[in-house]
């Protein structure tokens, strides 16, 4: 079946669409590739790539993956056999970009249907997302919403709230600190003035959560780093660091180094061992396609040694994401930064006092241990104190 691919109100392209297995088969025609996804755009320049599937790989990216935590109890809730089957029940629509596919007849426009300005029902689907019970069932009617293309290995659903759209994201680790960790995160980023995406605490249905408000409009769109570094070749004698930030500031992007560097600071900081390429980017106008700004600092759970039992953790030294090195050593990281005595660490005075107090009052949700409570605290203030010494 023919479907437009639609940036917007820009049609991108003609496809060929197979509605069974949810597949995108064949390129028709490309009407104007500076609207298309980045990654479709860079595709387009490598003769050594099929161009179908090339947005087949991109469109199935779309969805929930196929590992997130309790995906198949998910599917059985949403009576659905596949996460590729609900990519398309709400026009493969999405909260962090303005992508969309229609019949090549349809007359349906994007204001009619965008989960920007439409609203849409969400209750019955964190519900399922988040329990445990199996006896709960999603509505076909609740299907319609911007839940069906979020990525990420976290059980996470959108929500409205006094008209805006939040991000609601569950536990992946045992230690069921994440939640806590994007609250410290937001935290530090407050204090030594970060810009970042503020993360809350809560609890839903008995269970702690971190909740955060869309950054995006209805006109912009989310740039992954992944796909920013490979739209121009990186010379030989460049490191991949450096290469981002050249294509950023080639690109317009005002304060690009420092904004990236602050995120590595606070990887620094807690340990994150998450910050792979597309946990960052570049926000994008669809109408204008200028590159307004670097994302806020997001995605921040897997930091303060979640994942380690209590006797494996250690804050002395780690390793942490960096481009292509996955397994890169914190203290390495910031050699890259140019100036990092612009950073006051003082005014993280007190953050370990709030962090203790807030793993004290979430501890009937995460069943932390006291010593696991005194490792974590420690942990902090000595990562602090590293820092002040590394810029001494």
């Amino acid at each position: 079946m023919k479907y437009f691919l639609v940036n917007r109100n820009n049609i991108v392209a003609l496809l060929e669409y197979n509605t069974k297995y949810n597949v995108i088969e064949k390129v028709y025609d490309m009407y104007n590739i500076k609207y298309a996804p980045l990654s479709v755009e860079n595709a387009s320049k490598d003769m050594s790539k099929n161009l179908a599937k090339e947005i087949n790989k991109w469109f199935r990216n779309r969805g929930i993956p196929s590992w997130r935590k309790d995906v198949e109890k998910l599917l059985e809730k949403l009576n659905v056999s596949t996460t590729e089957e609900l990519i398309n029940k709400a026009y493969a629509l999405s909260l962090s970009d303005q992508y969309w596919i229609k019949e090549e007849k349809s007359t349906i426009e994007w204001k009619d249907i965008n989960f920007f300005e439409n609203d849409f029902k969400y209750k019955g689907y964190l519900e399922v997302s988040l329990s445990n019970s199996s006896s709960s069932y999603l509505e076909q009617a609740e299907l319609k919403s911007p839940n069906n293309t979020t990525d990420g290995m976290l059980q996470k659903g959108w929500i409205i709230k006094n008209g805006k759209r939040i991000l609601v994201k569950g536990i992946y680790a045992p230690s069921r600190e994440e939640p806590i960790n994007e609250w410290l995160a937001s935290r530090i980023s407050e204090k030594l003035g970060f810009y970042h995406c503020n993360y809350t605490i809560d609890i839903v249905g008995n269970k702690i959560v971190s909740k955060c408000e869309d950054f995006i409009t209805s006109d912009e769109e989310i740039i992954t780093a992944y796909d920013i570094f490979n739209s121009e070749k990186k010379p030989n004698n460049v490191s991949d660091y450096e290469h981002y930030i050249n294509v950023l500031e080639k690109n317009g992007v005002e304060n690009a180094r420092e904004n990236v560097e602050n995120m590595f600071i606070l990887d620094y900081i807690i340990m994150n061992i998450d910050r792979h390429m597309k946990n960052f980017g570049v926000i994008r106008d669809v109408n204008t396609l200028k590159w307004l700004r670097t994302t806020p600092i997001f995605d921040n759970g897997e930091s303060m040694q979640c994942d380690k039992l209590t006797n494996e953790i250690s804050f002395n030294s780690g390793t942490g994401k960096f481009f292509s090195n996955t397994n890169k050593d914190y203290d390495d990281i910031l050699k890259y930064i140019k100036n990092i005595k612009r950073v006051n660490v003082d005014n993280l005075d007190g953050i370990v006092n709030e962090y203790k107090e807030i793993l004290e009052k979430y501890q009937p949700y995460t069943d932390m241990t006291e010593e696991r409570k005194h490792k974590l605290c420690f942990g902090l203030e000595l990562r602090i104190n590293k820092l002040k010494q590394y810029i001494k």
